[in-house]
């Protein structure tokens, strides 16, 4: 009986273990030919009206591919990439594609390259992900499920000009 409570018990171990480790890695999507990494909105607040998707897309080819478009139902969705002036004053410019060197990946972070969603149509809340498409030249649409979180102080503090 002991031995059958023990067995019981380590398998319901090992199915906990197996959920919280696919939880984990279920943040990643990792296609033969390409991988996204961390798809995340941070939010501040939920009086948002604009908001930025960060990610990194790893392309697993030896050919080089472009993102060319992002589009999603609950925001107009456009490419930005920050910079800052001579002045240190911050701004966007629109991008119209990224190219992805073959075998290398770009980050979308704070700062630098990011999804601009404007126009938001509902506020975004925290644990409701938002599907947003991956418009590639060669691989064609790819469809990944942003995680909406809230920001953490580190990204807030390093939020110095406002989308």
């Amino acid at each position: 009986m002991f031995k059958k409570i023990k067995y019981n018990f380590i398998l319901i171990l090992a199915g906990i273990s197996l959920q919280m480790f696919s939880a984990s890695y279920a943040h990643e999507i990792d296609l033969e030919e390409i991988s996204i990494k961390h798809p995340i909105i941070p939010i501040f607040n939920s009086k948002m009206k604009t908001a930025a998707g960060y990610l990194t897309i790893v392309n697993k080819k030896n050919e080089a591919d472009e993102l060319i478009m992002v589009k999603t139902d609950f925001a107009k969705a456009m490419i930005h990439i920050s910079k800052i002036d001579k002045n240190g004053i911050a701004s966007m410019e629109h991008v119209n594609k990224v190219i992805i060197p073959g075998n290398s990946s770009v980050v979308f972070e704070q700062g630098s390259l990011h999804i601009m969603f404007t126009k938001l149509k509902e506020p975004l809340e925290e644990y409701n992900d938002q599907k947003v498409t991956l418009v590639f030249k060669n691989l064609g649409d790819i469809v990944v499920e942003f995680q909406v979180e809230q920001a953490t102080q580190k990204l807030n503090m390093k939020n110095n000009h406002d989308h």
